[in-house]
């Protein structure tokens, strides 16, 4: 039995609806699985993992993520102990990977997280600083040139000075918060060359 043109016409329309609902539940599967991956790869806030190596970190406090709110963590540091002014202090320490002012400058963060308590649940604060660069400062009539006979060419490089303080901007190629540590401890004992050697704060651009 034949069917009419009109039953023809249903059909088709009926068709197309399931085709078209069918596409929809098929991309929103694959958006779903896509974001669930993103959120459980290394790095990213949500994993859990650092992207270096893998290694679990401690979720980041509001106020790290209120300044940094897109990032990867590539290191994490727990529970480094100082000493300031005869008092323990506690931190924590993430080396996070973002934009910087321009959407292709890889920018790497140190955000640190201070306590007086172990467990930090006391009041913590929070700094910011470059995680791959330093400030050198060198003696009067020290040159470039002197300072990087003294330097380990695959681990460091001078990329310019500061225009008001005459110090250096030295990039270090290990970052991680240990090697960081080891870095300006070397760097320091330079004395014959430099008056000191500091981390560069960060604060985020408007």
């Amino acid at each position: 039995m034949s069917i009419s043109k009109k039953e023809r016409s249903f059909s088709i329309w009926i068709g197309i609806a399931i085709g078209v609902a069918l596409s929809s539940m098929l991309v929103r599967y694959a958006l779903e699985k896509k974001e669930t991956q993103t959120k459980e790869r290394p790095g990213n806030y949500e994993s859990l993992q650092c992207a270096s190596g893998g290694e679990p970190f401690h979720p980041l406090p509001e106020p790290i993520k209120e300044k940094i709110p897109y990032g990867i963590v590539v290191y994490f540091e727990n529970n480094q102990s100082t000493e300031d002014f005869n008092q323990t202090v506690f931190q924590r320490s993430w080396v996070i990977e973002s934009s910087g002012s321009f959407r292709s400058e890889r920018l790497f963060i140190l955000a640190q997280e201070q306590s007086s308590s172990a467990l930090f649940d006391e009041e913590c604060e929070y700094y910011f600083y470059r995680a791959s660069e330093v400030y050198l400062l060198p003696h009067p009539g020290v040159t470039k040139e002197e300072i990087e006979q003294k330097l380990d060419p695959e681990q460091y490089k001078i990329i310019g000075q500061h225009s008001k303080t005459g110090e250096w901007i030295l990039q270090i190629k290990d970052f991680a918060p240990t090697e960081l540590r080891s870095s300006l401890s070397g760097l320091s004992k330079l004395t014959r060359l430099i008056s000191g050697v500091q981390l560069i704060h960060w604060t985020p651009s408007r």
